[in-house]
């Protein structure tokens, strides 16, 4: 198995075993992305050496990452030194470290491994396709009423998708992320009709007969699973971030055709008129009327967790300290409320277990790639990157609305899957514009050698 088909399995895989919450299963993937990335320079020294290169050669994708790359690696160097001298818990900041340096080897792999369209298609249809047997899944549990999860019957979220996840708001942001994924690529590969009546009528029967059909039933599935996981702000997330990038798309787009308006369009009437009509889409709605202040702690527990950034605004508590570190400083009032593994609101408990600096070198990079994605719209006349850069301006969005009150970005395969849309961003703004991969690359310049 080469380097590229390793990549796409972990990501495949990173979703199953409970979305690799398990120190066992993230541990496992951390090493083996090293491995892939050890072995990727390799690979790359010994080109250098053979072809007589000045340079390591890279992807312009990686050679435009180069401050992204730094703060994303430096981050895990913070780490190290909370866990040998300011941590409140060295054991949980090491397995942190843990969970960080998988993140930051996926995100350098993704800038070295995807170089070409065909290999952006592979991975969106590998996201695609991990994403909706999670949501067969779940919701084969729910219509069925097996109630199972990981080779395990279900103890927690009962008559609600979760998939093969333990939490149903970690699987509605899965959910999200593959479905911007999805859609971009929807939006990268337009159908065209053009000529007399019976080329048109052929070009339609060569859309039902495509891959096309396939992907718009997939994200039919997966949009199923969302309105199915109840996810208040999972599905407030997801629309709201398609009619904010489909807004982006329609103003900064070039040479954009009718299709693209129909198509952004039907998305949101299938989706919410049809889909949400069959698979409740209003019992949704009731969790959003009936949530209040009274009825939820998560307000208290993201202001007790700001206080506690207050209190080490540099150094913060220590990467993944947040579970031993919040009951002994959490309000009273809290107390009522039971267990908190995470603080329910993403920006609060990265700016508390890692201080200041390391949060803001975090959010740079999430800016610089939501900037990528909006220039790739504006300025690249290619489509395909278009689309792709549409991706990652939904699911940016998507995940930071649902990010304030929820954990998604704590949860290993979800927070993998968002690095590596972090990193097609500079696929999507940097990429030659009829790219193909390396290896073709180096296949055809023997034979012109030749």
């Amino acid at each position: 198995m080469n380097r590229w088909n390793a990549f796409l399995c972990l990501i495949f895989f990173l979703p199953l075993p409970e979305a690799s919450v398990h120190p066992l299963a993230w541990n496992l993937a951390s090493a083996l992305a090293f491995v892939l990335l050890g072995l990727e320079f390799r690979g790359r020294l010994v080109e250098q050496s053979l072809r007589s290169l000045p340079a390591l050669p890279v992807t312009p994708a990686f050679s435009h990452s180069a401050l992204p790359l730094v703060l994303i690696w430096c981050v895990q160097l913070w780490v190290v030194v909370q866990w040998a001298i300011t941590s409140l818990s060295p054991y949980d900041s090491l397995m942190s470290l843990s969970q960080g340096l998988l993140y930051a080897a996926v995100f350098t792999l993704a800038l070295l491994l995807v170089d070409s369209r065909q290999r952006v298609r592979q991975l969106v249809w590998v996201v695609v396709a991990a994403a909706a047997f999670q949501a067969l899944y779940g919701a084969f549990m729910v219509l069925t009423g097996l109630e199972y999860g990981f080779f395990a019957e279900k103890e927690h979220y009962r008559g609600v998708a979760t998939g093969t996840y333990v939490n149903r708001n970690s699987l509605a942001g899965l959910m999200e992320l593959s479905l911007a994924l999805g859609i971009g690529l929807l939006l990268a590969e337009p159908t065209r009709y053009f000529g007399s009546a019976r080329q048109r009528l052929r070009q339609l029967v060569e859309v039902l007969l495509s891959k096309k059909l396939i992907l718009r039933l997939l994200l039919a599935i997966m949009v199923i699973a969302l309105v199915l996981t109840r996810s208040r702000m999972g599905n407030t997330a997801f629309f709201a971030s398609l009619m904010v990038a489909g807004a982006l798309a329609l103003v900064l787009m070039r040479n954009k055709t009718t299709a693209t308006t129909v198509l952004l369009g039907s998305l949101l009437v299938i989706d919410i008129a049809i889909v949400g009509t069959f698979f409740g889409v209003e019992k949704v709605a009731e969790r959003l009327q009936q949530t209040s202040s009274q009825t939820e702690s998560r307000d208290e527990v993201t202001r007790d967790t700001f206080n506690i950034f207050l209190d080490n605004p540099i150094t913060g508590t220590g990467a993944g300290t947040f579970t031993h570190t919040f009951p002994a400083l959490k309000s009273p009032e809290v107390t009522s409320f039971g267990l908190y593994n995470n603080a329910h609101n993403d920006y609060a408990q990265f700016a508390s277990e890692f201080g200041a600096p390391a949060t803001i070198a975090l959010a740079i990079v999430v800016f610089w790639a939501f900037w990528n994605g909006i220039m790739a719209m504006r300025q690249r006349n290619s489509r395909f990157y278009q689309g792709v850069g549409f991706s990652v301006t939904m699911a940016i969005v998507a995940i930071g609305i649902h990010s304030t009150v929820d954990f998604n970005l704590q949860i290993p395969a979800n927070a993998s899957l968002f690095v590596v849309i972090l990193a097609l961003s500079a696929v999507a703004r940097w990429a030659p514009h009829n790219s193909t991969s390396g290896r073709m690359r180096r296949r055809t310049g023997r034979k012109a050698s030749a």
